[in-house]
């Protein structure tokens, strides 16, 4: 690109954004896009100012469809879509069961469902990470926490897969989007309406102790459990495959690293919190100007869109030295890998503890697997980002 012309829909973007990050970060931090009346921050010290400070709004949205694409958010309140000091009402819901604790306490059970699906796979002496382990098994961990019958959780899974497929060319959802997230939400509110019926009974899954909750001095409303249940379920689907996915890959291409790791499994944790850094699967997000505001000479004004260009951040040169090279010994004091301030990833001690038992169990059975690349397959998207295909043998 001769001129700084960037587009997060356009197809070069899509398959390799890094070099388009670079040059952000380099000669337009703050970039203004005309076409979309968006601004995009891609420096770390400014997404980490901006959401420290929770100087923009997402009470009208916080995904690219809806901050650049002007899409309505939907009309039911998500905890994520809620400014201060709303956001902290509905959050209080879920948090109990994501402190460090209890996540910890989930752990033989997470590690027992790992090993029971690694079994077949065993003799087979090939799979792919992604699609035959780190998805089920987080799929299956979010879909009991939420409240889900664990025979119906791949089903809807397929219907968060299909809502965030894109082809070349489109910008923002299509009719096949649309029918999958229909088909999904409909299901939710079947599930949901019929445990109303039965009355929330004792359970701590989400759905129970959100049948049992006031909140604003109302109990919440079908649709406004639905939406919850939505964003938990594709936030806890989501990136634990995808950066599990990711670090098989890098590690495989770093051997004396993953040595380092067989040798040593106490780096396993360090290792993946490297892969979140490195390839960050959640790419971007966004809120709304709500107070005319300055950075870097930029001034921003209400009404306009602000996308926080997460993976870039994580890239950051004046943040990570050497941010470009994958390297499991490194140590930062700070990273943007579960976003930060208010809105912070709810799920972040669940999603490192996914990560850790799903390396530590593939790397104690199969310490010198080989990865497939010309099997190995991106996500196409604007949002997502990482490998959703990582065949590996052993």
């Amino acid at each position: 690109m001769d001129r700084m012309d960037y587009d997060p829909f356009s197809d070069d973007v899509m398959r390799d954004p890094w070099p388009y990050y670079a040059r952000l970060r380099r000669e337009a931090p703050v970039y203004y896009s005309e076409k979309y009346d968006t601004w995009f921050l891609s420096k770390f010290e400014d997404i980490r100012a901006s959401t420290t400070n929770d100087v923009f709004s997402a009470e009208k949205g916080v995904s690219p469809e809806m901050v650049i694409l002007k899409s309505p958010p939907p009309p039911d309140p998500v905890f994520s879509m809620l400014d201060l000091p709303r956001a902290k009402y509905y959050r209080r819901i879920f948090s109990p069961r994501y402190t460090r604790r209890a996540v910890e306490s989930m752990a033989d059970e997470m590690r027992a469902l790992t090993r029971e699906l690694l079994a077949p796979l065993r003799e087979r002496r090939s799979f792919d990470v992604y699609r035959d382990l780190a998805d089920p098994l987080a799929t299956f961990v979010i879909a009991d926490l939420i409240g889900l019958p664990r025979e119906e959780a791949l089903t809807l899974r397929a219907h968060v897969a299909d809502f965030f497929a894109r082809e070349p060319g489109q910008i923002g959802t299509n009719e096949r989007n649309q029918q999958a997230m229909i088909a999904l939400m409909t299901r939710l509110a079947e599930i949901i309406g019929a445990r109303m019926a039965e009355g929330a009974g004792e359970g701590d899954d989400h759905i129970s102790v959100m049948l049992r909750s006031e909140i604003e001095g109302a109990p919440m409303s079908l649709p406004a459990m639905v939406a919850a249940t939505h964003t938990m379920l594709v936030t806890g689907a989501e990136v634990v495959p995808l950066s599990v996915a990711n670090t098989i890959l890098y590690l495989a291409r770093h051997p004396d690293q993953r040595r380092a790791l067989v040798e040593d499994p106490a780096l396993i944790p360090y290792a993946y919190a490297e892969s979140l850094r490195y390839d960050q699967p959640t790419n971007l997000l966004g809120r709304t100007v709500k107070d005319p505001v300055e950075i870097r000479g930029q001034k921003l004004l209400p009404g306009q869109g602000v996308m926080f260009l997460w993976a870039s951040g994580n890239r950051d040169e004046e943040e990570f030295p050497e941010a470009d090279r994958f390297d499991v010994h490194r140590r930062p004091p700070r990273t943007l890998s579960f976003g930060h301030g208010a809105h912070k990833c709810i799920g972040e001690h669940l999603g490192l503890l996914e990560g850790r038992i799903l390396l530590e169990e593939i790397l104690a059975m199969a310490p010198e697997y080989e990865v497939d690349e010309s099997g190995a397959q991106r996500v196409y998207g604007e949002f997502l980002h990482g490998y959703h295909r990582m065949p590996i043998g052993f």
